[in-house]
């Protein structure tokens, strides 16, 4: 397995998986030249995407799709409520309808399916949105979650990606740091509620309840450049973990941004 972020945070979300000789991108909130260029750097092509999963509609995760799809054959993933969003958008209906592939839903929560050696189960995210979700992959006994964009994680989905190999987890802001900036008050009332992002102490202390034996990397996500600090998730990391008795001694934390590293193979 590989992954590697190509973006991460408000400005464009984007990354890599190698899966089940699979090669995935989760989210395209970038340029086609910035996914080329960063693809380039692992010996992979536009041309070598498989699947294309989307986690919602926003424009910091969909911005580079449609420049994107032109060159790629890759089958685009994603719920209904996210299709039926694009399909308001400009110029998603000259898109090949049967590129698109709906998440299959029960009547509460999602199915998992397979694709080939890989099986995927969408994850219910609770974010302005229309049905957010975020991805569990699983292969060879092995586990990536993929979870951003969330106001809360529930106590469903904990168990279900509980003891990941690896986790892509958002990380995004200080409270305090974000009440003290200059964002507009509406927007600080946003982040902070259900549906808007987890703060530094909502990610921790829902990894410090998922990571176990198999958990080798966390990559932090989604981190805000106004309204966090990597000193801070550091310090809150350690006061949290202690606090439950956490043992993450073997677990690698990686900060998408500022970038300590960008890609782990295992």
């Amino acid at each position: 397995m590989m992954i590697k972020i190509l973006a991460s945070g408000s400005s464009g979300n984007s990354a890599f998986l190698k899966i089940a000789d699979k090669n995935i991108l989760i989210d395209v909130g970038i340029s086609r030249k910035r996914i080329v260029d960063a693809l380039a750097k692992i010996n992979v092509l536009l041309d070598d995407i498989d699947y294309i999963f989307i986690t919602h509609e926003h424009v910091d995760h969909i911005g580079g799709l449609l420049n994107v799809l032109k060159k790629s054959k890759a089958a685009i993933f994603l719920t209904e409520g996210t299709y039926d969003k694009l399909m308001m958008l400009k110029d998603y209906h000259l898109v090949d309808s049967k590129r698109f592939k709906l998440i299959p839903k029960l009547n509460e929560g999602y199915k998992p399916f397979k694709l080939a050696d890989l099986e995927v189960l969408a994850l219910p995210c609770y974010h302005d949105a229309s049905e957010p979700v975020g991805y569990l992959f699983s292969s060879n006994n092995k586990k990536i979650t993929y979870l951003t964009d969330t106001g809360y994680v529930d106590g469903d989905v904990l168990e279900v990606i509980k003891d990941s190999d690896a986790y892509i987890f958002e990380c995004n802001h200080d409270p305090e740091i974000l009440m003290a900036s200059n964002r507009p008050y509406p927007l600080k009332m946003r982040i902070l509620g259900d549906h808007g992002h987890l703060s530094n102490a909502d990610s921790l202390y829902a990894l410090a309840n998922l990571i176990g034996s198999h958990t080798k990397y966390v990559f932090l996500a989604h981190i805000s450049r106004e309204c966090n600090l990597k000193e801070i998730i550091e310090i809150t990391k350690k006061k949290i973990f202690n606090k439950l008795g956490v043992d993450f001694k073997n677990t690698e934390f990686i900060y998408t941004y500022p970038f300590d590293i960008d890609e782990v193979e295992f």
